[in-house]
């Protein structure tokens, strides 16, 4: 990226890319200090990546939350709206495991920062789990043939009945419509009546990952369809996306009264 993009407005990379890293050297701003001349000093940057996000070698997407060390004698930083195009442009990429994702960043970090960087990713599941909601994750059920736009007709359910079941998924990625940038998200449903097919949920969730709408747009979409597609007898769904310029912006939707104290506790990645 020849220029600095912060103050512009930048499209997420659809593909890998790391020339959008834009690195920033230290030491103009070192030398108006006269902080290598006159202080001995060490440090790290640390920094926490909360919408890391790629795909498996099925196509399943996968998120998780990431660690990058920064030594403070490297030679440059790394802008900040870089780093995060260029975590985006591995959103449609399949990798083998956390490993060879990590071995990735990990090289092209360390190259434009001209220091070695340390990268450590973990799953949301190896995070402490005491603010967990209640519910079952669907992220490991099978994920049938992906769409590129939501289509309700992924929906299916089972002759099965349930009462009151509890399911969640933190694989929801949607899209900005004035910017672009991808939001996300996780998702819970609570619901009785007819069993809804885990994969098909799941694959309809997948598919909001390309569309652009707002936070409460996609929220009522998804509500609508899930009502009209499988017919359950009670149904709430939530939204909590991921912290945005200091705001996070949980909806909720329900066949009952919603008050201000059921909703959520803040998740692991907000």
């Amino acid at each position: 990226m020849a220029t600095n993009p912060l103050g512009q407005q930048s499209s997420s990379p659809t593909r890998y890319d790391a020339s959008v890293l834009y690195p920033i050297p230290r030491w103009p701003a070192r030398s108006l200090l006269d902080i290598d001349k006159k202080i001995l000093m060490y440090g790290i940057d640390h920094w926490h990546a909360y919408e890391l996000s790629w795909l498996d070698k099925q196509g399943l997407p996968q998120v998780a939350i990431a660690e990058f060390f920064f030594n403070s004698n490297s030679e440059n930083i790394i802008e900040s709206k870089s780093l995060k195009l260029y975590l985006h442009s591995l959103n449609s990429e399949r990798f083998a495991d956390i490993a060879q994702v990590s071995a990735l960043i990990t090289q092209d970090l360390s190259a434009v920062s001209k220091s070695e960087v340390k990268v450590t990713i973990r799953n949301l599941d190896e995070i402490d789990p005491a603010d967990r909601r209640a519910g079952r994750s669907i992220d490991a059920a099978t994920l049938n043939e992906p769409a590129d736009e939501p289509d309700a007709a992924l929906l299916l359910t089972q002759s099965e009945k349930v009462d009151d079941e509890q399911l969640y998924s933190d694989l929801f990625r949607s899209n900005c419509p004035v910017t672009g940038q991808p939001d996300w998200a996780s998702f819970e449903i609570r619901y009785s009546g007819s069993k809804i097919d885990e994969s098909g949920l799941l694959t309809y969730l997948c598919s909001y990952r390309h569309h652009q709408d707002y936070h409460e747009q996609c929220a009522e979409r998804i509500f609508r369809d899930i009502w009209l597609q499988c017919q359950p007898q009670e149904l709430r769904i939530g939204l909590n996306f991921l912290r945005r310029g200091g705001l996070d912006i949980n909806v909720y939707r329900s066949t009952e009264p919603v008050t201000s104290d059921s909703v959520n506790a803040r998740l692991v990645r907000q």
